[in-house]
């Protein structure tokens, strides 16, 4: 095309000017605000933001290069060709796109940062210069390479601080800030800035032969402003959604918050209900353990002493009995021998109730006694194995681990059908262990256990005896097969059990 006369002199539509910079700065300001939703999201639902962001972006500057060469008026017809003003805006799409990703990543280091200033700059100036490409009309376009190189730059440094801003402000979750609209207004800016730039740089020159208008469209101011509406139409939309978005995360995030004080305080009230349970689980042993002192010292002192009169009365009567009179004397000696008996089975559960050896000698000598009678009553052999580390321990430890050796053979006598038995009771410098075993028939398979749970059903001894490990520290455990069980426990050595 033939270049005729001097250049043509265009001017500036100034309303159009400043449409194009209100577009700019809604589009920075739908970049920040759609920046901190891509940066909340994750997996698809991040994908759809950066998708839905890069799209509003993307037309917000295309519109806002469109909008500022519609408000450039020259003395000739401009057309425009649609498939070129179409790559633009793709252009303008896959630039916001990667402007998006790079400033909502976790990290965004030096490096990264000026890669996507080029990228995202670059993109810019192709949005400007294919629309630029894309007028059609009775002129030639000359080019100042200086400020053409310059444009460029600016679109590369203003992508630098477009990407910074959106970082920095990406969890800014508290909606319209003045910070944010500061920095929205300085990237428009510098958007626009950028743009003039490049329209500084370009000289239309008149041509005697008119160009090829295939595939070109008129913009009426009509067709200008529809572009305007549509524009802050996406854009609204773009903020709207952001701004619901956020609301709901906000909204979301004070309902887990109050969810999670409710949890924190349930489980404060359990904690101090458990603790105030095992406190008074404490005192109901501990009462236990006096009541059964009393009742143990009172049935030695008292009936004890009673019966032991009874029997020596019983004595001095069929002594005074004739010997003629065998039938007296035979019911006296019968008397006699029911009265002994039962002076036996009174010493016998005073020491069931409370061994006092336990105090006295310590925690084997009552073992190895509670040992002897319970073979001789039950006819079952029991072993006992004891370290000769034991020494003596703590009154709470050597009362607990004597009433587990107590209820575990009962239990063994009651329910296993084991003719043996074996006590083990060890100690090293960590902890004390015992362990109660038999060959019996272990646990019914209609009991199953659970984690946690103390699977024997036999009434309340084996729960309380848990309960008594518990509050010295250790623990108890049960482990039950078809050869056998193992009671268990573990007492770590400490102030209390020393």
């Amino acid at each position: 095309m033939s270049q005729t006369g001097a250049p043509l002199v265009g001017s500036y539509d100034y309303a159009e000017v400043a449409r194009s910079i209100l577009i700019a700065f809604a589009a920075s300001y739908a970049a920040l605000d759609l920046g901190g939703r891509v940066t909340a999201a994750r997996g698809r639902v991040r994908a759809a933001w950066l998708t839905g962001g890069a799209i509003a972006m993307g037309i917000g500057i295309w519109s806002m290069n469109f909008k500022a060469l519609l408000a450039f008026r020259l003395p000739v017809k401009v057309e425009y060709h649609w498939p070129t003003v179409l790559a633009s805006l793709v252009v303008a799409v896959l630039a916001s796109a990667i402007a998006l990703y790079i400033a909502t990543r976790e990290k965004m280091g030096p490096a990264q940062a000026w890669a996507g200033s080029v990228i995202m700059g670059s993109g810019i100036a192709a949005v400007h210069y294919l629309g630029m490409a894309a007028m059609r009309l009775a002129a030639t376009t000359r080019f100042e390479p200086l400020l053409v190189v310059l444009s460029v730059v600016l679109a590369i440094l203003f992508s630098r601080l477009a990407l910074a801003f959106t970082f920095d402000r990406r969890e800014d979750s508290g909606g319209t800030t003045l910070a944010k609209v500061i920095s929205a207004a300085v990237m428009g800016a510098a958007i626009s800035l950028m743009h003039y730039s490049g329209m500084a740089a370009v000289s239309f020159l008149p041509a005697a032969l008119m160009p090829n208008l295939s595939h070109t469209v008129s913009i009426s101011p009509f067709g200008g402003s529809g572009i305007a509406i549509a524009t802050f139409l996406v854009l609204g939309t773009a903020i709207l959604t952001s701004s619901v978005d956020r609301q709901t995360q906000a909204e979301i995030l004070r309902l887990n918050e109050r969810l999670e004080q409710h949890v924190v305080e349930r489980t404060s009230q359990l904690t101090a209900a458990n603790q105030e349970l095992r406190r008074l689980s404490g005192q109901l042993l501990l009462l236990q353990d006096e009541e059964r002192r009393r009742i143990a010292r009172d049935l030695h002192d008292s009936t004890g002493q009673d019966l032991v009169a009874l029997a020596t009365a019983l004595s001095q009567l069929r002594a005074s009995i004739p010997s003629s009179s065998r039938r007296l004397r035979k019911l006296a000696s019968e008397c006699q021998a029911l009265a002994e008996q039962c002076i036996r089975e009174i010493r016998t559960l005073s020491y069931l109730l409370h061994p006092p050896m336990l105090e006295e000698e310590g925690l084997e000598d009552a073992i190895r006694l509670f040992v002897e009678g319970f073979t001789k009553r039950s006819a079952i052999q029991v072993e006992l194995e004891v370290s000769p580390e034991l020494g003596r321990l703590g009154p709470d430890a050597e009362l607990t681990l004597f009433r587990v050796v107590q209820e575990s053979l009962n239990n063994i006598q009651r329910h296993s059908g084991s003719p043996r038995a074996k006590i083990q009771l060890a100690r090293n410098p960590q902890e004390i262990t015992l362990e109660v075993s038999d060959a019996g028939s272990g646990i019914s398979e209609k009991q199953p256990m659970r984690d946690g749970e103390i699977p024997f059903k036999l009434g309340v001894g084996i729960p309380s005896m848990h309960e008594r490990v518990k509050l010295v520290g250790g623990q108890l455990t049960i482990d039950s097969s078809s050869s056998g069980t193992i009671v268990r426990v573990t007492i770590r050595i400490n102030e209390r059990t020393h």
